[in-house]
């Protein structure tokens, strides 16, 4: 039997980072309604430039984010991989990710949610550096 998840992965670390030139601030968001209970989860972080993939986590609710047990910081660094592994003009992973803030809500805020803001900060970060690979620089990004 095909192992399809290892081969999936092994195309990531074959194409080098691009190069984050300037720091990036975004506020990642999940707020939605889904039947009688929502999904809430924002973070906020900082993606600095750097010689590989780091995470600093500066936020101060972290032991309530333990006791929610909503896998904190690791779902909302999956759900911003999800993104920046595969930008449109390369995968961008040579960053520090300073995690700066969060909001939670104690019924609300989940694993997913918190995967789901990743992923929109993850966004954010895309439309600031935009999509033009075409130089050797691309809003902050060195291509």
């Amino acid at each position: 039997m095909k192992d399809y998840l290892r081969l999936w992965a092994e195309g990531l670390p074959n194409q080098p980072s691009r190069l984050l030139s300037i720091p990036i601030t975004v506020l990642g968001k999940c707020i939605r309604q889904i039947g009688p209970r929502g999904e809430f989860a924002k973070v906020k972080l900082t993606v600095h430039p750097s010689d590989s993939f780091e995470v600093t986590d500066r936020v101060a609710e972290r032991s309530e984010l333990v006791k929610l047990g909503v896998g904190w910081p690791d779902c909302a660094i999956f759900g911003l991989l999800d993104v920046l592994m595969f930008a449109e003009f390369g995968p961008l992973f040579k960053v520090c990710v300073v995690l700066e803030e969060v909001w939670y809500h104690e019924v609300d805020s989940s694993w997913q949610a918190f995967r789901y803001a990743g992923r929109d900060a993850g966004r954010k970060i895309i439309e600031a550096i935009g999509d033009d690979a075409s130089g050797s620089q691309v809003d902050g990004v060195a291509v």
